[in-house]
């Protein structure tokens, strides 16, 4: 008598509640599993886009924003700080390396930054053609860039006014393409890289119908960045730089990776909700194998007692029993496990086509393996009550009933 064949007929026979409490199951397992892909994913990336960057100064206001605009370039910047300012505090002895960055612009939602080739030094660039720019109104483009918009040397891209797709076009200032660089796996495969000397020629004539870029320049008509990039000379100045520049300037100074942690603990209370979800999912699909499994001992004590008469064991019910329970979690975690990969790569292109944030897909992750043990131990728990039920029929009993 082959247990597995008659566990899984006995589930075919009662198809729909076994596929209902499958479902159940592989939505709690997609959700997450999702979530850890997307969480790690996250991870990756933030990590590789910080590289090297012990801190970000920029114009006062909320720290979390001036790291997003300047380092991820996922949000808005507070403002602008005087140039003149910036130098100062390049020229600070615990500065190894200021990168300046000047924001305003866009090309089809990337980002046209302004800077210098020390940006492109700092994330391993290497030129899959062309060169870095040399004078203003050049351009070196991301690999996400020159992909999505089939871009080459020689070609004339124009921005348009602010940090998302607009209308408003620079179109009598446009940047030639002098440089494409290879994928880096950085937030630099998505920008449009120029000189600063470009940002400010543009906005050196704001459009006269834009007057909130009229009366910008005419308030501020010395030369401005929007942030500086700074790795330390020593670690010694991770408690003296921020301090300095808080206390001493109008310029606010944030660390990365302080920042970073504290948006990731933000967001890890989102997740931790929908993670809880996903187990509320998962144990209600363990109380569905309960009732289920429950419910077709208690209909299947007649059978039960013949298969005894002819020669099962007791040991034999017991593992029928709990083969359907394993059975049914099985399929329902390799379900979920199915789902929550397609899941997270529809996640990861919605990101990549709202946000212009390339993720790096992270394969099979060691986490999936212990979810799945999870679920098969929740399925078999299930299936201990209704497995003892069938052990302890009582054969002679119901034999001479006859029901």
């Amino acid at each position: 008598m082959n247990m597995i064949r008659l566990s899984l007929a006995n589930l075919r026979f009662r198809l729909l509640a076994s596929v209902f409490n499958v479902l159940v199951l592989a939505l709690g397992m997609a959700t997450i599993i999702t979530l850890l892909h997307i969480s790690r994913q996250m991870e990756e990336r933030f990590t590789s886009d910080l590289q090297g960057i012990d801190l970000v100064v920029g114009a006062k206001g909320s720290p979390i924003q001036l790291i997003l605009s300047s380092v991820f370039h996922l949000d808005i910047p507070n403002g602008n700080i005087p140039l003149e300012e910036a130098q100062k505090l390049e020229a600070n002895k615990f500065v190894k390396v200021a990168i300046p960055l000047a924001l305003g612009d866009n090309y089809e939602g990337y980002r046209i930054v302004g800077t210098n080739a020390k940006y492109i030094a700092h994330y391993h660039g290497e030129f899959a053609v062309g060169a870095v720019f040399a004078k203003q109104m050049e351009a070196v483009l991301g690999s996400d860039v020159a992909a999505k918009h089939h871009l080459k040397l020689g070609d004339q891209i124009a921005g348009a006014h602010g940090l998302s797709n607009s209308d408003d076009l620079h179109s009598d200032f446009p940047y030639t393409v002098v440089g494409v660089l290879k994928p880096t796996g950085t937030v630099m495969d998505r920008l449009v890289l120029t000189p600063l000397e470009s940002v400010w020629h543009v906005h050196e004539h704001p459009d006269a119908d834009n007057a909130e870029e009229v009366a910008h320049k005419q308030e501020h008509p010395e030369k401005e960045i929007t942030s500086l990039l700074i790795t330390y000379t020593t670690p010694a100045a991770a408690v003296m730089m921020p301090r300095m520049v808080n206390k001493t300037s109008s310029m606010q100074a944030a660390s990365p990776a302080f920042e970073t942690a504290r948006l990731m603990k933000m967001l890890g209370v989102g997740s931790d909700a929908v993670a809880l979800f996903g187990f509320v999912l998962m144990a209600i699909a363990a109380i569905g194998f309960f009732v289920t499994l429950w419910s077709a001992v208690n209909e299947r004590r007649y059978d039960i007692a013949l298969m005894r008469a002819m020669g099962a064991t007791r040991g034999k019910v017991l593992a029928m029993v709990l083969v359907e329970g394993v059975a049914l979690g099985f399929f329902g975690a390799l379900a979920g496990m199915l789902l929550g990969h397609v899941f997270a790569y529809a996640t990861q292109g919605w990101v990549e086509s709202t946000r212009h944030m390339t993720l790096n897909s992270v394969g099979f992750l060691p986490y999936e393996g212990y979810a799945m043990l999870i679920a098969l131990a929740i399925s078999a728990i299930a299936a201990i009550i209704p497995a003892v039920m069938a052990y302890r029929v009582n054969v002679a009993q119901l034999l001479s009933k006859g029901t």
